[in-house]
């Protein structure tokens, strides 16, 4: 695995996928404002969508990426993921994938839908709890996918002394 797998490309790749979230955070809580019933979970779930399957590329796990891995590094790889209990990372992430985790995370959630229908305070409130939930998520997604690339880094290492 040579993609960003050094120091330096790590923190190139988080610096990267913060910047998404953040987009994604930003585009949320935007759709908050948009006085249209249902539109705002709709640009919820597509932004989810994207900014899970968009991390992974950036950490070089999506499974388009993994499976043009040589046979060590996947096996790797799915160590790692296994080892790890990753949620999202290595896999492509689905509409309903999303809707599942939403259901987790549902209260905080459905709190700020329902807020944004009081009047300006309601609105700043659902955008402030759409953001945070936005970078909440992707945080931690973050963090999952540089787990597992440090752990692949250092198994890989592991099987290079071995083979000397």
């Amino acid at each position: 695995m040579t993609h960003e797998t050094d120091t330096d490309g790590l923190s190139l790749a988080t610096k990267r996928a913060r910047a998404e979230v953040r987009r994604r955070a930003v585009l949320s809580a935007g759709a908050t404002l948009v006085p249209l019933p249902g539109l705002d979970v709709a640009v919820d779930v597509g932004a989810l969508v994207s900014m899970f399957n968009t991390v992974n590329r950036i950490y070089y796990l999506s499974p388009e990426q993994i499976a043009q891995l040589n046979t060590e590094d996947r096996i790797a790889v799915f160590k790692v993921m296994s080892r790890v209990g990753s949620t999202f990372a290595g896999k492509y992430v689905s509409s309903s994938m999303v809707l599942g985790l939403v259901k987790q995370v549902g209260a905080r959630w459905a709190s700020g839908r329902l807020a944004r229908w009081v009047p300006v305070i309601g609105q700043g409130t659902a955008a402030a709890l759409s953001y945070g939930m936005f970078m909440w998520l992707g945080d931690s997604h973050i963090k999952e996918c540089l787990a597992i690339r440090r752990e692949v880094k250092l198994l890989m290492l592991k099987y290079t002394k071995e083979d000397v």
